[in-house]
């Protein structure tokens, strides 16, 4: 295609030619190296979840929460941890006769979600107001509850929430039928949102909460397992990254899945413009470049050099240490060492010193016994 003129074209019209463009390359580099789909997209794909680790717990607890009716439910992370992609894998796992209503950011006031909540409900309140449409989402909870369905809302990017809407979540969690929660809710968000959970006057809130969790970093063990899960999801049959290149990506993107994503996409795409049937330490380092990642592989590889070297170097220290036990160990070097002799001269020097002052003692007392005596004879 030949587009004439293209500074006139818009900045949308642009972004969509880009989004083209990395299709159809994406789409090239998959038939490249034999794989069904591309492997390091970066989207909440529930059939790409890394059910391992932190992942695999905090999904566990939270449908064992939904089974036990828990209510209030916090889940929080670092950027780039896959908290949406949890919450997806949720949505597909949870038990059966639960109506999931899902927000992917909070509403910015309590009135929006309260709106949203009775059309996701298809409720129609009789009133405006905050009591009323309370007790009409009471009602249909209720309804909802005697025919044995559940009520699940996800609210991501909590962090970013407000005082009034998290007051409305709050109210919320105190719709119950007898021990029952009528509407269980889970926020998901970064970690700032515990720092909003500790001011004095959220005290209220922070009580409710009937389980929270941290999703971490992945372990380099686990980043490792992760990006071979996704190239199997993916539909590799054989080897792509090998396993410098694998080391220094997990070194690198320091267990952060998004950073991994990307960081693989591209070393995929260099490596098949290189027209390479596999990803090498210099397709990594290439992407690395182009991401911004380059100082970091720059120091990660020199002290991965600096640990080798210490390492070639140690094994020395025991053969020399092995030679000092041997020659220790050795009979006849003990007996024919030359420390013997200045020992037992040393040996001898004290025995004989040992002797010295009892002698002059005695010498001192005959001296003495003669004066006395001569000084009797002369005045007798």
């Amino acid at each position: 295609m030949i587009i004439d003129e293209v500074h006139k074209i818009s900045d949308a019209v642009l972004k969509r030619i880009h989004l083209l463009n990395n299709m159809e390359q994406g789409s090239m580099y998959t038939n490249h190296f034999s794989l069904q789909s591309l492997p390091f997209e970066n989207v909440s794909d529930p059939a790409c979840f890394f059910e391992q680790g932190d992942y695999s717990r905090v999904l566990s607890r939270i449908i064992d929460s939904l089974w036990a009716g828990r209510g209030l439910m916090v889940v929080v992370g670092p950027i780039g941890t896959g908290k949406t992609t949890l919450s997806q894998k949720l949505i597909v796992s949870i038990p059966e006769k639960t109506r999931i209503i899902w927000l992917g950011e909070p509403p910015d006031t309590s009135e929006e979600l309260l709106l949203f909540l009775t059309q996701e409900l298809h409720i129609t309140p009789e009133s405006s107001g905050r009591i009323f449409v309370l007790r009409d989402i009471k009602e249909y909870l209720l309804k909802l509850n005697n025919e044995g369905n559940r009520c699940l809302l996800i609210i991501d990017e909590v962090h970013k929430i407000s005082d009034d809407v998290l007051e409305c979540i709050r109210l919320l969690n105190n719709l119950e039928y007898g021990s029952i929660k009528l509407i269980q809710m889970l926020l998901i968000g970064q970690e700032e949102f515990l720092d909003k959970l500790s001011r004095p006057d959220l005290e209220s809130f922070k009580q409710r909460i009937a389980w929270l969790e941290a999703i971490g970093r992945m372990t380099p063990l686990q980043t490792h397992e992760y990006i071979k899960h996704r190239l199997k999801v993916a539909g590799s049959q054989s080897k792509i990254f090998t396993d410098d290149a694998i080391e220094t990506v997990v070194g690198a993107a320091r267990g952060t899945p998004r950073l991994v994503n990307t960081f693989c996409d591209r070393a995929l795409r260099v490596s098949y413009e290189s027209n390479k049937t596999i990803v090498d330490l210099d397709s990594v380092r290439r992407a690395a470049d182009e991401i911004g990642l380059g100082s970091e592989v720059y120091l990660w590889l020199t002290n991965r050099r600096g640990e080798k070297t210490a390492q070639n170097g140690a094994p020395q220290a025991p053969s020399l240490k092995d030679k000092s036990n041997a020659a220790a160990s050795n009979p006849r070097r003990r007996e024919t060492a030359p420390v013997d002799k200045p020992r037992s001269a040393a040996r001898t020097h004290q025995d004989n010193s040992s002797w010295t002052i009892p002698i002059l003692l005695l010498c001192g007392s005959i001296v003495l016994f003669a004066a006395s005596l001569w000084f009797y004879i002369v005045h007798t």
